[in-house]
């Protein structure tokens, strides 16, 4: 038998693999509200994040590229990109202790892993809005000595 074959006889049966797995929707009615609230709490992140994109994308669009506006609004999509990491971790924690001490999941196993490259490219923004404001203020200081 060659080892393909071999490996397909090792797969688990994903029906029976995904039944084990704890659903939301048999969840006691602490741990639903719980899944939703942090569900909801996330999407709102990602709305927010929207929304000053737009900002961002507004600014360029109606030539205020380089304005304090634009800048600010840079340096704030990086800090909320930056902290996100840490707040979804802690609330994941938050949730699964809540999961176990409802009891709809048997054990509680905490999560360490925060999300670097998120958080790096947070701090990438905010070092670049930081560039930024430092070039217009050369720019204008430049403007006024000739």
């Amino acid at each position: 038998m060659s080892i393909p074959g071999q490996l397909a006889k090792m797969v688990p049966d994903q029906a029976a693999c995904i039944a084990k797995l704890p659903q939301v929707m048999n969840f006691s009615l602490m741990g639903r509200t719980v899944f939703w609230s942090v569900f909801a709490l996330e999407l709102a992140f990602y709305a927010a994040l929207l929304v000053m994109a737009h900002r961002v994308i507004h600014h360029c669009a109606t030539g205020r590229l380089f304005m304090a506006g634009m800048i600010g609004t840079l340096r704030a999509i990086g800090m909320t990109i930056a902290v996100f990491p840490v707040l979804d971790l802690m609330l994941g924690n938050l949730a699964m202790a809540a999961y176990t001490a409802n009891g709809d999941l048997p054990v509680f196993l905490p999560d360490f892993a925060l999300d670097l490259p998120v958080m790096g490219i947070g701090l990438l923004l905010i070092t670049m809005a930081a560039a930024m404001r430092t070039a217009v203020r050369l720019h204008r200081d430049a403007e006024l000595t000739i």
